[in-house]
C-alpha cells in the first residue's frame, strides 16, 4: 500500500467527518430546548395545550388544537429539522400526526389511539437522534486521530523547512 500524505489524508477525513455532521451542524439537545420554547409560545398564542385534551371527548378535537399543532410543526420544521442527521424522521412524525388528527376529527381514531401513536413516534425519533449522536461522536474521534497523526507527520517536515539550508 502507498503512503498517502499527511495533508491528502487529513484533508479525506475532514471531508467525511463534514459529510457526517453537515446536515445535523446544531446540537440537537439544543434544538430541542428551543423548541420546546417555540412550543410553549404556540400554546400562548393559540390557548390550546395537549394537557387540556383530557377533558374532551375520544373524537373531539380542542377548541385552536388544529392551529396549535400547526404551529408546533413549524417549530419542528425550524429546530428540529436542521439540526437532524434524519430529517425524515420529523416529517414522516408529523405527516403521520395530520393523518391521525384527520381521523379523530373523523370519528375513525380515539384521541388516546393518536396519543399512544405519537408516543411510539417520540420513542424512534429518541432512538435514532442517539444512534445519530453516537455516529457524530465517532467521527469526532476519527478527526481527532486524523488530526493528531497528520500533525505528527508534519513536525519533522516543519521542523526540516526552519534549518537553513548550507551551501
Amino acid at each position: 500500500m502507498r503512503n498517502i500524505s499527511p495533508a491528502v489524508f487529513g484533508l479525506a477525513a475532514g471531508t467525511l467527518f463534514a459529510a457526517a455532521c453537515g446536515s445535523g451542524s446544531r446540537d440537537i439537545v439544543a434544538a430541542r430546548a428551543d423548541f420546546r420554547e417555540h412550543a410553549a409560545q404556540c400554546t400562548a398564542q393559540y390557548g390550546y395545550s395537549p394537557e387540556a385534551g383530557a377533558a374532551l371527548g375520544p373524537f373531539e378535537l380542542g377548541a385552536s388544537e388544529r392551529p396549535w399543532r400547526e404551529c408546533v410543526y413549524r417549530g419542528i420544521d425550524q429546530y428540529l429539522v436542521s439540526s437532524s442527521l434524519t430529517p425524515e424522521i420529523y416529517s414522516k412524525a408529523i405527516a403521520e400526526d395530520r393523518a391521525l388528527t384527520d381521523a379523530v376529527a373523523a370519528g375513525r381514531t380515539t384521541r388516546a389511539q393518536r396519543a399512544e401513536r405519537i408516543r411510539q413516534l417520540l420513542a424512534d425519533i429518541d432512538r435514532t437522534e442517539k444512534m445519530n449522536r453516537a455516529k457524530i461522536e465517532q467521527m469526532e474521534a476519527v478527526n481527532r486521530v486524523v488530526q493528531e497523526e497528520t500533525a505528527r507527520q508534519l513536525d519533522p517536515m516543519r521542523r526540516s523547512l526552519m534549518v537553513p539550508l548550507a551551501r
